[in-house]
């Protein structure tokens, strides 16, 4: 029941040595553009520091990601497929309300991260003037836990154990429950801090809520 996500430059495997050079280098690359866009959003980030940063080249990042967005996007994928890995959906093992409860709280965890926030804020900033920021922040991002999520629902509802007609857009739904109050009040910047406790009641608020609405 793995949900297989293709990985970003920079996150795979290589086969051999001249393969495992090309794939440090462009993890370097990810790297400094990240910190880069962390530090000066996607605007303010040029590829010239992030090739002065990571000892890469603009052919090479022309080559593996087209260009500043892609490379976003990149960066954007690589927090995605930790996200998932770090949510044990691969083994899914236990019920679905405990599988959902330490998924939300890992999802979570992640969402209210002060890295994550940032990119966060800062694609809803330049969403407008860039929609293709906003576009490789959703595939990449979003859309990619979502997908995660929707292999385990579509599991479960063969199994009978919930009914949804529709397991990436229920999946999609549930990732919005876990976004409300709690994170919503610190990406606004009304609170600075929270408690495991309320983390995790957030979660299983979210939890049955969602549970009761695939009920069979």
């Amino acid at each position: 029941m793995r949900q297989r996500l293709s990985k970003p430059p920079g996150s795979r495997k290589p086969s051999n040595r001249r393969g495992a050079e090309a794939e440090a280098r462009l993890t370097r690359i990810v790297s400094e553009a990240k910190a880069q866009f962390l530090a000066k959003g996607y605007s303010g980030a040029s590829l010239d520091d992030i090739i002065a940063g990571s000892g890469g080249s603009k052919a090479t990042i022309q080559k593996y990601f087209g260009g500043k967005a892609g490379l976003f996007a990149s960066v954007v994928a690589e927090q995605a497929c930790q996200v998932v890995e770090s949510t044990h959906l691969a083994v899914a093992q236990g019920t679905p309300v405990q599988v959902l409860q330490s998924f939300g709280e890992s999802v979570l965890h992640f969402y209210l991260r002060p890295d994550a926030l940032h990119v966060y804020r800062g694609v809803i900033a330049e969403g407008p003037r860039h929609p293709s920021v906003a576009q490789a922040f959703y595939e990449q991002g979003h859309a990619r836990i979502v997908a995660a999520l929707a292999s385990c629902l579509k599991s479960w509802h063969e199994k009978g154990l919930l009914h949804s007609r529709d397991v990436s857009a229920d999946a999609d739904r549930f990732l919005h429950l876990l976004r409300a109050g709690l994170y919503e009040q610190t990406l606004l910047g009304l609170r600075r801090a929270h408690t495991r406790a309320e983390l995790i009641a957030q979660v299983a608020g979210s939890v049955r809520l969602f549970l009761s609405g695939l009920a069979r």
